[in-house]
């Protein structure tokens, strides 16, 4: 059952089932050269599954990301992927299949109602614009439901697809910090973006005139 949907995704709570596409998506090199801060190795164990489930349980809003079935045929599959005919696929092959990442907040001091947000979608499902309505989304349920007053993020300066997608939804640049994160062979800086709800509403209401 879906918590929310947008256009194309479906958002809902995690599952038990879900920890193995974490792994999948956790372990694919794509993923982590544009999100992940620390060595890029292969990750398993009980230290990575308990890194893992605090990092989780610590969340004030933590939402799966799955495609609707309509639109299955957007995916890009890897070389190496099983696929099946839709008539013989069971449950397990949709989730699978349809599984398309997570988002979620934190909020390390709820007096300040500041949260910080983070978004991470399979790489198969990239370059279909899921990102900009689960960060659409996210802004709006985090203002309007739990009564934030500042959502902040930060990004790796190289990821310019991130960058573009913060500021369609309404983040501001406040700052950048220089050679930060070693990727590539190089150093890369580390961008920080914001939005407060004042802002936040004036923009929703800038919209609502437009259309």
């Amino acid at each position: 059952m879906a918590f929310a949907t947008t256009k194309h995704l479906k958002l809902r709570a995690m599952r038990d089932s879900d920890h193995a596409y974490f792994d999948i998506e956790e372990n694919d090199q794509r993923v982590m050269r544009t999100t992940f801060p620390g060595y890029i190795v292969p990750k398993g164990g009980s230290s990575a599954k308990e890194q893992r489930e605090k990092f989780l349980s610590s969340a004030l809003l933590l939402v799966i990301i799955e495609v609707k079935k309509e639109y299955t045929g957007l995916r890009k599959w890897d070389e190496d992927e099983e696929r099946k005919e839709n008539s013989v696929k069971k449950a397990e092959d949709w989730d699978r299949e349809l599984f398309g990442g997570f988002a979620v907040l934190h909020l390390p001091w709820p007096k300040n109602r500041e949260a910080s947000f983070g978004i991470s979608i399979l790489t198969q499902w990239w370059g279909n614009g899921f990102a900009t309505e689960v960060t659409e989304w996210v802004v709006q349920h985090g203002f309007e439901q739990l009564n934030l007053h500042r959502i902040s993020l930060n990004f790796f300066g190289t990821n310019g697809a991130a960058k573009r997608v913060y500021e369609k939804c309404g983040f501001v640049h406040e700052g950048l910090k220089k050679k930060v994160f070693w990727l590539d062979g190089q150093w890369v800086d580390e961008g920080l973006m914001g939005i407060v709800d004042e802002d936040y509403l004036e923009r929703k209401k800038a919209l609502a005139s437009k259309s």
